[in-house]
């Protein structure tokens, strides 16, 4: 009887170690490939994580501000901030949806431009541009010197122009995965490709030339010039 109890706590133990063991590696590899977020793309960190892009995707496709503008309190995705929704146009003629994230004292932390397509909601931020699948949990970036997609609760593919090919984290690891050719080649770990931080490239590894729409690299920068917006008065909560 009692080696029967013995047994029964054996197994149990094994497996509640196998469990502890997988939440800790698990728990590492996403520590790891935040890490390398961080690394490759700084200027995104404060505000563009992209959970909280596609937070704020969804909750904007579900519901449109008013034409004529408004100010929205604690919008998704940057709930501790205020944001100034307006409209304005380009040099090109073109209406664009001008988002303003203000702090407590209603100084302009960050800016960016929302549009939407049949496919994905778009927010272009600077020369890069996220794009939000409408039918799956799925966030895209391309800017003109690196790129990658991420999907929750954390997995992580990254591009870089180094080797011109596809960087894929995976359980701690980084694997660069040659595009002209089916071999691959794995780095020890993800601190191993901290140092790819300058490169670029394109998730086809043909060069980040052009994005996601097809216009060259140099539309982005163009896109981000400012119109004659209108001031916005009306308050609402998202």
């Amino acid at each position: 009887m009692a080696w029967g109890m013995y047994l029964v706590f054996g197994v149990v133990a094994f497996f509640a170690f196998i469990i502890w063991y997988a939440i800790r590696d698990n728990r590492r590899n996403m520590a790891k490939q935040e890490a390398y977020f961080a690394s490759m793309f700084p200027d995104l960190v404060a505000f563009f994580h992209p959970k909280n892009v596609l937070e704020f995707v969804r909750a904007r496709l579900a519901q449109a501000p008013a034409r004529g503008g408004m100010r929205v309190k604690a919008p998704p995705g940057f709930a501790a901030h205020i944001a100034d929704v307006s409209f304005e146009t380009d040099k090109k003629g073109r209406e664009r949806e001008v988002w303003r994230i203000l702090d407590e004292a209603n100084r302009e932390v960050t800016r960016f431009f929302f549009d939407s397509d049949a496919k994905d909601g778009m927010v272009r931020v600077g020369e890069g541009k996220f794009r939000v699948a409408r039918n799956q949990d799925r966030v895209r970036y391309w800017h003109p010197d690196r790129e990658f997609k991420w999907t929750p609760p954390g997995a992580w593919k990254f591009t870089t122009r180094v080797f011109d090919q596809q960087v894929e984290t995976d359980h701690g690891m980084v694997t660069f995965s040659d595009s002209s050719s089916s071999s691959s080649r794995t780095a020890a770990t993800a601190a191993a490709a901290a140092g790819l931080v300058a490169a670029g490239g394109t998730f086809d590894g043909g060069g980040a030339s052009a994005g996601w729409d097809g216009k060259s690299a140099g539309a982005g920068a163009a896109d981000g010039g400012e119109g004659g917006g209108t001031e916005t008065s009306a308050t609402t909560s998202y």
